[in-house]
């Protein structure tokens, strides 16, 4: 009877062990993504700004083709 009580609480921490585990585990993943979505955001912004140039340029060459050529 005294060996079961002792196995059910052995049994009980190390579950707890490995839950406390998987929490610290979890934490780091969020970690990751949070600095993954950052960057993102941020490649997002560069990737805008260029197309942002581009179109400003194609509009600044096609408006002066066009004031040239009439």
């Amino acid at each position: 009877m005294r060996y079961s009580r002792y196995i059910k609480e052995i049994l009980i921490l190390v579950i707890m062990i490995l839950f406390s585990l998987t929490i610290v585990d979890n934490f780091r993943s969020v970690k990751e993504l949070k600095i993954s979505l950052e960057q993102t955001k941020e490649n997002l912004y560069q990737t805008n700004q260029v197309i942002s140039a581009m179109q400003k340029e194609m509009y600044e060459s096609s408006f002066a083709f066009s004031q040239n050529g009439e």
